[in-house]
């Protein structure tokens, strides 16, 4: 009964909606397909974009949802009731078409950016600042008349004092790699991060890469044995039977302190051969830290010897044998030390072991880093980051060998943390080590109870470089504080750490000052390494200073207060490549700096490839200041230099992003000006084996029915007519384990540095080959 009486009552408003739902399914198709017709004949309001997200659109041309997505907006003829059709984009390939939205996008953030930044500004008054100049005589600072502000900017602004908030975000914040194995950030001043930036440019790479991408930046030739463990740690007796012979022994260690100026100054040239000679009497006598210390010298004066370069029979098969046993044995020698406890010598044992792992390979190794850390942490444990003056009982000599040693640890935490693009790891305010002083390590001793004074800077001593290099590493050390900052920070404060940068590199000893190298004919390979390197360094703090302000852009050239910055850059990354062009050439067998190849390290490397991308992006975005043939020349040359890196994956990278740039500069037509502008690529070379490969490159170059379009270019990286070619592949620019070349017969003699070892070739084990009479080669 309650049932009938439910049915009957009068429905709920839910029942009678659910109803008239059902009706309208069932009792009504013929009235519901009139309706739906009748909806496809309404006008779209919206845009096309907007109606296909079913997103709310204002109706403006264009709509503000396309702008902020960098689309392009576009209606339907049918879109307003007067019949008047709006402004339609024709219509355009789709590739070009994207590079046209992610152009609207880029100038719309820009132009946005820029408004803030000069809205943000407080006065105009820039002469509290001081304006040293370029040697070029270029201002160091942007002049007066440069920051006149227009009708928007309060006239008592200071452009000096605004925050900065550099527009080029797509790498100011880094780049973050998310795969389904890992995620890995980069930072933004990282080369990568540079690519990235350039988003059309990074996709094609990766499309081009046929699925490799650029997940990572290099991958190693064999993990850190440090890090993952070791298979077996064997016995101390075991360990010593791995040693060379005496009388190789000798060469190599003789090899390490004449050639490794890099890490040879931590170690007391005297003090150590006093020990050395103890161990070989006895073995016991010492202890594992340093015999692990030992196999480190001797595993990279192995890694730099001429005889490894040599590639002559059984030597160059024995050579990477070597330095994989001895690399071994001094992670087994630390292991068993254990290297957590501040025992003497495993701190240096340690440096020596990050170095080797540093040499084995043309491109960045993450590994490194983490092996950083734990040698900037031991260094620290241990108390090398507080000056030694402050501990009266550590003795005068350990106080100077710890200062040399927290010199290097400065020296590896800078370079080494810009390559992976992550911020330094020590942090300034909590030391106070003051810089080594000016002494050759005869002039040190365990008896000395007084601290000698240091010689005069214009004497070359064993630790020069290393005082010269501190001087920059502390203004790369603010640069590199500054730069990775997550807050806004003032341009006065960029123009700052830039007058620190410049003080840094006019301090530099009289003898590592650059000069020409015809100037330098005279002077020993080493020091004419030091000098490049020097320079190097004070490039590598420009491009890190002033890469963030290039794309600002300014409502008008009186306001352009980031003029300098451009310019520092730009010329920065153009000497940068200068400077590889000359090392690629004096490299070479007869060149000034042949013995010095093995300098060429992943570090020097990743700055290189740091300038080939800043100049990517600026032809990219055509911001070449009027001097695109300049750069687009140095991009042909460094271009030659990365296609004969057959071995490095960072080389690759650089090859096909630098042809897709070169090629839309060009229009596609690079069959003419790939080769013929590099008269110093191959002077033994034949101008038809050039054309011959610029064909070659060319046809990698596929365009749509032979026309220039650049949106339908494509790099073909997997063809290896581009990096296995026989006229490519000279000797390596930058040498790497497992890359020979071929030397001339010379007669070999081997005479040490200044503690007396003299051991002729036949005396050796496994002979390390030195032309004899070095610097007279030179001078002839």
């Amino acid at each position: 009964m309650s049932m009938t009486t439910a049915k009957t009552s009068s429905p709920s408003p839910g029942e009678a909606s659910a109803d008239k739902n059902v009706n309208s399914r069932v009792g009504a198709k013929p009235h519901s397909r009139h309706n739906a017709r009748f909806r496809r004949d309404k006008p779209q309001l919206s845009c096309n974009h907007c109606r296909r997200r079913k997103s709310r659109c204002d109706r403006r041309q264009p709509c503000f949802n396309c702008s902020s997505r960098g689309q392009i907006c576009t209606y339907t003829s049918e879109s307003f009731a007067d019949g008047k059709a709006p402004w339609r984009q024709p219509p355009m390939p789709a590739a070009l078409s994207l590079r046209g939205r992610l152009d609207q996008l880029e100038n719309l953030v820009v132009s946005l950016r820029s408004e803030l930044v000069v809205n943000e500004m407080k006065s105009e008054n820039l002469n509290s600042v001081a304006r040293p100049s370029l040697s070029d005589g270029t201002p160091r600072f942007p002049a007066a008349d440069s920051v006149s502000m227009n009708a928007n900017i309060n006239a008592n602004a200071n452009s000096s004092d605004y925050d900065i908030i550099p527009v080029d975000e797509s790498s100011d914040c880094g780049s973050m790699r998310i795969s389904s194995s890992e995620l890995r950030y980069i930072g933004g001043e990282h080369w990568v991060a540079i690519l990235d930036s350039i988003a059309e440019l990074k996709g094609q790479v990766v499309a081009e890469g046929h699925g490799k991408g650029d997940e990572d930046i290099s991958e190693p030739s064999s993990p850190a044995l440090l890090l993952y463990g070791h298979r077996r740690l064997g016995s101390r007796a075991e360990i010593l039977e791995a040693l060379p012979p005496k009388p190789a022994a000798d060469r190599y260690i003789s090899r390490y302190f004449n050639r490794l100026d890099l890490v040879s100054s931590t170690v007391h040239g005297p003090s150590f051969l006093i020990e050395y000679e103890g161990f070989w009497e006895d073995p016991d006598s010492v202890s594992i830290a340093w015999i692990g210390l030992l196999f480190g010298m001797i595993c990279l004066a192995v890694m730099v010897s001429d005889a490894y370069d040599s590639g002559h029979g059984l030597e160059a098969e024995q050579q990477p044998l070597q330095i994989s046993l001895y690399r071994e044995k001094i992670v087994q020698c630390l292991i068993i030390g254990e290297y957590t406890k501040p025992s003497p010598y495993v701190l240096e044992a340690v440096i020596h072991y990050v170095y080797v792992e540093f040499l084995l390979g043309p491109d960045a190794k993450e590994d490194l880093w983490f092996l950083l850390a734990l040698e900037v942490n031991m260094a620290m444990r241990m108390g090398y980051h507080r000056d030694p003056s402050h501990f009266p009982e550590i003795p005068l000599l350990q106080g100077e060998m710890r200062r040399r040693v927290w010199s290097t640890i400065l020296f590896s935490d800078i370079m080494i943390s810009n390559q992976m693009g992550m911020p330094r790891m020590i942090f300034d305010a909590a030391c106070d080590t003051i810089e080594p002083h000016n002494l050759n390590d005869t002039d040190l001793s365990d008896e000395m109870t007084k601290q000698p004074p240091p010689r005069p800077e214009t004497e070359t001593t064993t630790v020069l470089g290393l005082i010269a290099r501190r001087r920059l590493i502390i203004a790369l050390g603010a640069i590199s504080d500054l730069t990775a900052n997550a807050k806004p920070y003032s341009y006065t404060e960029v123009m700052r750490v830039d007058n620190v940068l410049h003080d840094a590199e006019a301090s530099a000893p009289t003898p590592l000052k650059m000069k020409p190298l015809a100037a330098s004919m005279t002077d020993p390979p080493i020091i004419i390494m030091a000098r490049l390197f020097l320079r190097h360094m004070y490039y590598m703090g420009k491009l890190m200073l002033h890469r963030k302000f290039v794309y600002v852009k300014m409502p008008s050239e009186a306001t352009d207060v980031f003029a300098y910055s451009r310019d520092a850059c730009l010329n920065a990354s153009l000497q940068v490549l200068h400077i590889q062009q000359i090392l690629d050439e004096e490299t070479r067998p007869g060149g000034q700096l042949d013995t010095m190849r093995w300098r060429m390290t992943s570090i020097m490397n990743h700055q290189f490839l740091t300038a080939t991308m800043i100049l990517c992006s600026l032809v990219h975005h055509e911001r070449t200041q009027s001097r695109v043939q300049e750069i687009i020349a140095a991009l042909r040359r460094t271009r030659n230099i990365w296609m004969r890196s057959a071995g490095s994956q960072e080389a690759r990278k650089a090859v096909e992003t630098v042809n897709i740039v070169l090629a839309r500069a060009n229009k596609g037509d690079e069959i003419v000006t790939t080769w013929t502008d590099d008269d110093d690529g191959d002077e033994n070379g034949d101008s038809s084996d050039d054309m011959d490969m610029a064909k070659s490159t060319c046809a990698l170059l596929t365009m749509n029915g032979g026309n220039a379009d650049e949106g339908q270019l494509m790099l073909h990286a997997s063809d290896t007519r581009l990096y296995e070619d026989e006229r490519l592949i000279m000797e390596h620019p930058f040498p790497t384990i497992g890359q020979f070349e071929q030397h001339q017969g010379h007669n070999f003699v081997f005479n040490t540095n200044q503690w007396g070892i003299d051991y002729t070739e036949g005396d050796s084990w496994m002979p390390i080959g030195e032309p004899e009479c070095m610097d007279s080669e030179l001078l002839e």
